[in-house]
């Protein structure tokens, strides 16, 4: 095997800090590279709704029904029996009942006689109404302050 004569030693060369030549130490460097991610927070994001209430007073119209009940004699005799019947707003039920006679006989006693009759008032009712509203905040890093976002709805 031969040698190359730049590696070769020779007995006049020495190396300046004074070990023969022959002895050249050569140091070796070896670097490594890590490649990975961190998840660092740069900054967040909150939404959230806010609910505004507000007292009104808004027209409002309420139906009440007023039924009143007439009782009306009739004592007639009759040869059937009728159902209830309505009249308009009138509701008419008629009340039968035997009374004695030589013979028997059916007689109408009675009408009773339920009316409704309807209204409508205007009024002015205080009710809360709610309206809601969506807020988003942003924030710079980890520890940032919350700083609210105009949208076009603010």
């Amino acid at each position: 095997m031969e040698r190359d004569p730049m590696l070769t030693p020779s007995a006049s060369h020495v190396v300046p800090d004074g070990r023969p030549e022959s002895e050249l130490r050569v140091a070796a460097v070896r670097e490594e590279l890590e490649v990975g991610v961190k998840s660092t927070e740069t900054g967040a994001v909150r939404v959230r709704t806010v609910v505004h209430e507000d007292m009104r007073a808004v027209p409002v119209s309420l139906r009440s029904e007023k039924v009143t009940v007439e009782r009306i004699p009739v004592g007639r005799a009759v040869d059937r029996r009728d159902e209830p019947r309505q009249e308009g707003d009138t509701l008419i039920i008629p009340v039968y009942g035997y009374v004695p006679v030589v013979t028997m006989q059916l007689t109408l006693k009675e009408e009773v006689r339920v009316t409704t009759t309807a209204s409508v008032e205007q009024t002015l009712q205080n009710i809360v109404l709610q309206d809601e509203e969506l807020v988003v905040e942003r924030r710079t890093g980890p520890d940032g302050e919350w700083q609210r976002e105009d949208g076009p709805h603010a």
